[in-house]
């Protein structure tokens, strides 16, 4: 049961990453700018898009396989731009609940669970612990952010954070899992 407890002090270790990354280092500062014109843009949405979801400018009917003409006209008008991808919801929330955070550290538990399991199975030493972990982290990111920055553009700079983000949050991870799970056999291996 050694990988539960790693697992639950991994977790809580990205956990704590997370918040030191977001609070005081701030991360997001170029990853997360301001909507010009706020207000405007904001009352356009409230009248056009009634129901949440996440939304392409230029938008194409997903549902169904788009005819020849309607590829082409969509193909020139993601051209011409502009391009946007929105993740909306129409009505507030609030913001730093209890449950946004508990569902984040299960979260993050949860991830660090797997990658205690492969620890485990991998039967290795603390170094190479540290190193499979920030790999698996490293695996995540490019599984996920470089499709986000290829096909939805995402800017580079949002990338670049979360790539930072996430490396230094598996390899603090890494040090902790990968010292409850080390092969007992070798001192460091």
């Amino acid at each position: 049961m050694r990988f539960i407890l790693a697992a639950v002090l991994g977790g809580v270790v990205m956990f704590c990453w997370g918040a030191f990354s977001h609070m005081v280092l701030n991360l997001e500062a170029d990853m997360i700018k301001p909507m010009p014109n706020e207000e405007a843009v904001a009352g356009v949405l409230k009248t056009a898009i009634t129901a949440p979801g996440v939304y392409a400018l230029p938008g194409l009917d997903m549902t169904r396989r788009p005819t020849d003409e309607e590829a082409a006209a969509w193909t020139a008008k993601y051209e011409a731009g502009p391009t946007a991808m929105l993740f909306y919801h129409p009505r507030g929330a609030d913001v730093f609940t209890l449950h946004q955070f508990g569902t984040q550290l299960a979260g993050d538990i949860l991830a660090a669970l797997f990658a205690s399991v492969i620890l485990l199975f991998a039967a290795t030493g603390f170094v190479r612990g540290v190193i499979i972990s920030t790999l698996i982290g490293l695996a995540g990111w490019c599984a996920l952010l470089i499709p986000y920055w290829n096909w939805y553009r995402f800017p580079w700079e949002f990338v670049k954070g979360d790539l930072i983000d996430q490396a230094a949050a598996w390899f603090l991870a890494g040090l902790v899992m990968a010292a409850f799970l080390r092969r007992r056999s070798g001192p460091m291996s």
